[in-house]
C-alpha cells in the first residue's frame, strides 16, 4: 500500500513524505485517476493512550489532505480522512513499530489500495506459508 510515514509523535510531514505526496499528487490529478476519491486513514504506532492516538491519527490523514488539497488543487470532496489510530498495525510488525506511523491512501474509485514501492514495508520478513500446498 501506498504509505505516508511519520515522525514520532507527530503530524507534520517530512521531506520524503512531501516529496511521495508529490508524486501522489500528480498521479491524482492525471486523467486516469482525476475524479476519483481516495480515503486517506492515519495510524498511529501502539505508544501512548487510546484517545491520543486516535487524536493524532486523524490530524496525519488531515494534514494529508491539506497538503494534496492545497499543492494540487484536489477537492476536500474527493480525499476522505479518517483516523484508525492504533488500531490496525501493518502486519508482522510490532504494534510499537515506527513503521506504523502512517496515512495509507486508498482509491475508493476502484475499490483497491493505490500501491507504490516502500522500501521499509517490502524489506518485512516474510510469513511462512502455513497451508495445504496445491
Amino acid at each position: 500500500a501506498l504509505n505516508i510515514l511519520f515522525d514520532f509523535d507527530k503530524d507534520t510531514l517530512t521531506s520524503r513524505a512531501r516529496r511521495t505526496l508529490d508524486i501522489l499528487g500528480q498521479a491524482m490529478t492525471s486523467p486516469e485517476l482525476a475524479g476519483s476519491t481516495f480515503r486517506l486513514e492515519g495510524h498511529t504506532d501502539a505508544v501512548g493512550s487510546f484517545n491520543y492516538n486516535m487524536d493524532l491519527s486523524r490530524r496525519r490523514a488531515n494534514r494529508v489532505q491539506q497538503y494534496l488539497s492545497e499543492n494540487f488543487g484536489i477537492s476536500s470532496s474527493q480525499l476522505i480522512p479518517e483516523g484508525h489510530g492504533e488500531s490496525r498495525p501493518l502486519p508482522n510488525i510490532d504494534p510499537e513499530d515506527g513503521r506504523n506511523r502512517r496515512v495509507e491512501v486508498v482509491n475508493l474509485s476502484a475499490g483497491r489500495m493505490m500501491t507504490m514501492p516502500d522500501r521499509a514495508y517490502q524489506e518485512l520478513p516474510a510469513v511462512p506459508y502455513r497451508g495445504r500446498r496445491r
